[in-house]
């Protein structure tokens, strides 16, 4: 029997929030699926996309504004939705081994059903921009072999899953409190409604998630703490290199719009890249006081200006 960190008072009062605040994404009251995709919208909260403060962008008229945001939103959308699928592969393994009587049982079981409500939230939305080549990418690639990684870990080392959970939720949370508000060119009405709702049902999930690791942590064995360590460092090595949690890789629709170097020096200079890495450094830091990065990392990161 797997033992759950999370004090059953936790889980009892996540559980009361998620059964009587449901964000269904289909209810007319959430999302209004009917707004058309004209370009007189945003489709990137202001600062977040790799485009926006370039010379790119500023050369883009407000059609090519319109779709090149449009085209970065589905490809998170995408990726986004990936990542929730092996969250929720790890959590599913965990219920194998957790008590059904414990109140972690029925969280994580409504934790599974509002990802998927996430998943096809975003679904929807990839699907309501075909004109955007989304598939085909090469997630098929490696998706099978680190959802196996994901199941064994989250049953063998708990902190370990819940520690890549965080790298996921919390860095991301940024941005998708950045849909909930209009601080420029109004965000098309479909995008913040989702904000609102993702925003809503993600702040449970982050709030579990840091229970179980500061509850959880000072339990692990060196050699557990070591691993962990470990994962961490290639967790958030690949968000410092890449500049952002989940990649976004060039496709030939953005042709018209750029060329393939200018999409690499874009990348490589973006101020939403730097955004991400500010919100890495706050997660880290509360990560280091739990013996969850290695302090020595920290150290050369921070020596190499990789989160300024």
């Amino acid at each position: 029997m797997l033992s759950v960190a999370v004090a059953p008072s936790v889980a009892e009062r996540l559980n009361a929030a998620s059964a009587t605040r449901r964000w269904f994404p289909f209810d007319d009251d959430v999302i209004d699926w009917s707004v058309p995709l004209t370009d007189e919208w945003a489709y990137m909260p202001a600062g977040t996309s790799i485009f926006h403060d370039s010379a790119v962008w500023e050369r883009l008229d407000r059609s090519g504004r319109a779709f090149v945001e449009r085209w970065e939103m589905t490809q998170m959308m995408r990726n986004i939705a990936h990542g929730e699928h092996l969250l929720n592969q790890g959590i599913l393994a965990m219920l194998w081994a957790i008590d059904p009587y414990d109140p972690s049982y029925r969280y994580l079981l409504h934790e599974v059903a509002e990802e998927c409500q996430h998943m096809a939230m975003f679904n929807a939305w990839v699907r309501l921009n075909d004109d955007i080549v989304a598939p085909g990418v090469g997630e098929e690639a490696w998706g099978k072999g680190v959802a196996d990684f994901t199941q064994e870990l989250a049953a063998r080392l708990p902190c370990a899953f819940w520690m890549n959970v965080l790298l996921f939720e919390f860095v991301g949370d940024d941005f998708n409190l950045a849909m909930r508000v209009d601080d420029g060119p109004p965000l098309h009405p479909i995008l913040t409604r989702m904000g609102t709702a993702h925003v809503a049902e993600e702040a449970r999930h982050i709030a579990y998630a840091r229970h179980w690791l500061r509850d959880g942590m000072p339990s692990c064995t060196d050699e557990e703490v070591a691993e962990i360590q470990g994962l961490t460092h290639l967790g958030a090595k690949a968000i410092i290199d890449r500049g952002s949690l989940l990649p976004i890789r060039w496709g030939e629709q953005l042709a018209p719009h750029m060329t393939h170097d200018e999409f690499r020096e874009v990348r490589t200079a973006s101020l939403a890249g730097r955004r991400t890495l500010h919100q890495l450094k706050e997660l880290l830091d509360e990560f280091e006081e739990l013996r969850i990065v290695n302090p020595e990392h920290m150290r050369r990161w921070e020596a190499r200006g990789a989160f300024d």
